[in-house]
């Protein structure tokens, strides 16, 4: 089978536990890609959330954002190829449901991500991750008060929401009251989060939508994946790679289980299946 199109999620994937881009998987992907394969990050993040260090691959042309909602050219000042973003009564019925908990929000939309500063001031209380505090404080956008915040959710098409909880039962039972309305996908791709898109919005959908732009077939492409929110896009892809670091689920419908983030899995799976040279 030959991989025309590899597609790497980022957190937990190709990026190490720092959150960095080990310089042997900065070589992989230019590798790749010099081989003429296209290399696309398929990722739960935001556009504006894209780690420079990848973003600056020459000849990495596409992007997979915000769980698949939306798929950009890069080549052609971040043209919007496709986008699945949650619409207005349903947009309205989740926040109904998550408001009603001690929940932080993070909103997706057009390419960028809002959130309320007194959220933003409270970080640590909602279980985030206090490796991911320098990227929120770059890239997120700070709302004043919650009034200009919910007038901004019906002015604008939202991409994505992402619910961070530090509380295991309260979490449960969000996701529990989102599942059971079915408008909705709900998946998680870290401990303390929820992520919300519209119900057919996922990676798989997203890479579908990409491939079908570029001429390629599911048997064309090899997807890397470690958490929930992989899942369509693992089950899409011809070849489904799993993280060693992987979650259960993750590495139970995978066909090849590679090493850790940690442990350059994402360049040991691409010099496996398209460079055939085991880098660890």
């Amino acid at each position: 089978m030959g991989i025309k199109l590899v597609a790497l999620d980022m957190d937990g994937t190709t990026l190490d536990s720092n959150i960095r881009l080990a310089p042997e998987t900065r070589e992989a992907i230019v590798r790749a890609i010099d081989a003429g394969v296209h290399v696309v990050p398929c990722t739960g993040r935001v556009f504006a959330q894209l780690p420079r260090e990848i973003l600056e691959i020459p000849g990495l042309n596409y992007a997979v954002t915000a769980n698949g909602a939306r798929v950009t050219d890069l080549r052609e000042n971040n043209t919007l190829i496709y986008e699945n973003p949650i619409h207005g009564d349903v947009l309205s019925m989740l926040l109904e449901i998550v408001t009603a908990y001690p929940a932080l929000l993070e909103v997706y939309i057009g390419g960028r991500t809002y959130m309320e500063r007194s959220c933003f001031d409270a970080m640590g209380s909602y279980g985030v991750p206090e490796e991911y505090y320098s990227l929120f404080a770059e890239s997120c956008q700070l709302i004043d008060s919650t009034d200009d915040f919910k007038s901004l959710l019906k002015s604008q098409s939202v991409e994505k929401v992402n619910i961070f909880c530090g509380d295991a039962e309260i979490k449960g039972r969000m996701a529990k009251a989102l599942n059971k309305t079915g408008e909705v996908m709900v998946t998680t791709s870290m401990e303390t989060n929820l992520e919300i898109n519209a119900a057919t919005a996922n990676k798989g959908d997203g890479l579908f939508h990409l491939c079908k732009n570029l001429g390629l077939q599911a048997q064309d492409v090899m997807a890397i994946g470690d958490s929930n929110n992989d899942m369509e896009m693992l089950k899409y892809a011809g070849l489904a790679v799993a993280m060693e670091n992987a979650s259960k689920p993750i590495k139970a419908i995978s066909n090849f289980i590679t090493t850790t983030n940690d442990a350059l899995g994402v360049a040991n799976a691409m010099d496996r299946f398209i460079l055939s040279e085991w880098v660890s």
